[in-house]
């Protein structure tokens, strides 16, 4: 058998379009294991290749945010906002709810000797989310961090903003400008909630009522 033969209905039992559009969403986000995404649908080991082929196929949901750019640092200092021109990196008002990942890019030149480090900064809660420490050498480059949230973030609009420093406070580098790619995997979208009221019958993830409520968070 196929994965396509039995989504079309050719081979037997049938895939319901819904059914396989719901499951491979639930994988995507990170409630079912592919294990146990093959187990609902009785897949064969052929269609669980055809199925691991088809969710690489997906793209996973993120919001994209780009922040400030173009501001040289003369003289930089060897804490965070020693000058002026530090408190112009870039700012935005975030909803963190249910953040699971982000995803923090700067682009810089790097003119100076020292250790230098680019923050992203919770501003509203005195907190850092992510740093990227470039000891390497002069020159413009893009640097990129990942961090990731388990459980995922709660609620709340943060005031979040780019911070910088060296070890060396005559360093003078350039930003260019930062941005973040964020995920959020516990917040319900309409969408979501159709595909996880699919799953209820005996045989799929979320059955019995109580398997419901759990995925669903109530």
């Amino acid at each position: 058998m196929g994965l396509y033969e039995r989504f079309t209905g050719e081979e037997s039992p049938r895939i319901r379009g819904h059914a396989l559009a719901a499951i491979l969403g639930e994988v995507e986000r990170g409630f079912l294991t592919l294990s146990q995404a093959s187990q609902a649908l009785g897949l064969s080991a052929g269609e669980q290749t055809e199925a691991l082929a088809l969710l690489n196929r997906l793209v996973a949901p993120r919001d994209g945010i780009s922040l400030g750019g173009f501001v040289t640092l003369t003289n930089i200092g060897t804490d965070y906002d020693t000058i002026a021109a530090a408190q112009g990196l870039g700012l935005v008002l975030l909803q963190t709810a249910g953040l699971t990942q982000v995803i923090f890019g700067v682009r810089v030149n790097k003119i100076g000797s020292g250790t230098q480090s680019w923050q992203l900064f919770n501003d509203t809660d005195s907190q850092q989310v992510a740093v990227i420490d470039d000891a390497g050498a002069a020159g413009i480059k893009t640097l990129s961090t990942t961090v990731d949230f388990d459980p995922p973030l709660g609620a709340g609009m943060k005031t979040i903003r780019v911070r910088a420093k060296s070890t060396v406070a005559q360093d003078d580098p350039v930003y260019f400008g930062a941005t973040l790619s964020l995920r959020r995997a516990s917040n319900l979208t309409s969408l979501e909630l159709h595909e996880v009221t699919l799953l209820t019958d005996p045989t799929e993830p979320y059955f019995p009522a109580t398997a419901l409520k759990a995925r669903l968070g109530v």
